[in-house]
């Protein structure tokens, strides 16, 4: 297994912050497993399943360039 950092962060963690909303309540509410949200939030996750970014922008009314951001050479946060 590669540990190269993908060059895709996940927006999870400011998505729950502007909404109040916690791990949790995601998990309860998309029937999501606790480690697969816990790796997003984190930005921990070398991948995503399709469902699972359908299921996050519906939930969010976003679109995935609002969900899932390419970040460029030399780019971090």
């Amino acid at each position: 297994m590669s540990t190269t950092k993908v060059p895709v962060r996940c927006r999870l963690k400011e998505l729950l912050n502007e909404r109040g909303l916690t791990q949790m309540d995601l998990v309860r509410q998309l029937g999501l497993s606790p480690t697969t949200v816990g790796k997003l939030y984190n930005n921990k996750s070398g991948m995503i399943a399709f469902e699972t970014i359908d299921k996050l922008c519906d939930f969010f009314e976003i679109g995935i360039k609002e969900l899932l951001i390419k970040e460029r050479k030399g780019q971090s946060n």
